[in-house]
């Protein structure tokens, strides 16, 4: 069954990150400590405080505990006991233990406008598998232009929902994903929320 679910999450990841992407990589369990961060290749360091700055300079952000750092890119705090699967240097998915959610994060050089380039791989996305949108929007994040898109699927005979955060900041574009199963969404969505909000483009 978990390996179903494996399958599953793939076919559904192809829909969830049309303007970032990536390639297959390592994979391994994961399970940061509360009171731990990170280096850029994602293993868990002891937490330090923020160097000082030089006059001109931005002193680097201030990151919540449990904070794990992707290729020098961006910090997270993915949820605990999840399967981490890295896609690529800064793509970085990690799947539930009953394999029915998965959030991923992910950042890459900015490439023309983002609600342009989703609205488009929407075309495609309606054609199959059975896609009902539910918002596909401008919106904000942290001040930062950002695009929503929210839809319903149907991916190995199993419904999944889809709900995508992508902003454009310094140059970059950042995503936070999740896909779940419908049924579990009272736990999804503070599980999704509590990754999104410890979000952290470095």
């Amino acid at each position: 069954m978990a390996a179903a679910g494996v399958v599953v999450a793939g076919v559904v990841a192809a829909l969830v990150i049309p303007a970032l992407g990536g390639s297959s990589g390592d994979k391994d369990k994961a399970s940061p400590s509360s009171s731990s961060s990170a280096t850029t290749d994602g293993t868990p360091t002891t937490p330090t405080t923020p160097p000082p700055t030089v006059a001109g300079t931005a002193r680097p952000p201030t990151l919540p505990e449990g904070s794990r750092t992707e290729a020098g890119m961006y910090a997270w705090v993915p949820p605990e006991g999840w399967e981490r699967v890295v896609q690529s240097g800064a793509e970085v998915h990690y799947s539930s233990p009953d394999r029915k959610q998965e959030v991923l994060a992910n950042a890459a050089p900015a490439r023309g406008d983002l609600m342009d380039q989703w609205t488009e791989t929407e075309k495609d996305t309606s054609k199959g598998l059975d896609y009902q949108r539910i918002r596909l929007e401008e919106t904000t994040f942290r001040d930062a232009p950002a695009v929503v898109w929210e839809y319903t699927v149907t991916a190995k005979g199993l419904p999944w929902h889809a709900r995508l955060l992508g902003f454009n900041a310094d140059g970059k574009y950042y995503e936070i994903t999740t896909w779940y199963r419908p049924d579990i969404e009272d736990r999804a969505l503070p599980v999704y929320e509590e990754v999104r909000d410890s979000f952290t483009p470095l």
